[in-house]
C-alpha cells in the first residue's frame, strides 16, 4: 500500500514540475511581447485591463515568436480564413460533383 501511494506522489510531483517549467518557458517569451499590434501597428497598453481581456497572443515557440493582434485584426484575418476554407470547401464539392457526372 505505501508504495502505491509513494508511485501516485512522484506522477503528481513530475507531472507538477513538467506545468512549471512549461509554465516559467511561456513567461520568458511574455517578456518578447511587442507593445503595438503586428498588423495594423496600433499601440499595446499593457497596463489596461480592457487591452488585456481583449487582445490575442500568438505564441510559436519553435521559431521563438510572440506576435500581438488587437481585436479588429483578429477579427478580419478569422473572418478571412474561414472565407478561404469555405471557397475551399464548395470548390472541392463542385469537383467531386463533376467527377460524380463524368
Amino acid at each position: 500500500m505505501g508504495s502505491l501511494k509513494r508511485k501516485i506522489a512522484r506522477t503528481a510531483d513530475k507531472a507538477q514540475k513538467k506545468a512549471e517549467k512549461k509554465m516559467a518557458k511561456k513567461l520568458m517569451m511574455f517578456d518578447m511581447l511587442d507593445d503595438e499590434c503586428a498588423a495594423c501597428k496600433e499601440p499595446f497598453d499593457k497596463k489596461c485591463k480592457e487591452h488585456a481581456a481583449t487582445w490575442n497572443v500568438v505564441v510559436r515557440e519553435q521559431e521563438k515568436l510572440v506576435r500581438l493582434y488587437c481585436p479588429e485584426c483578429w477579427d478580419k484575418a478569422n473572418n478571412l480564413i474561414k472565407e478561404i476554407q469555405d471557397d475551399l470547401r464548395v470548390q472541392a464539392e463542385a469537383e467531386s460533383q463533376g467527377a460524380d457526372q463524368g
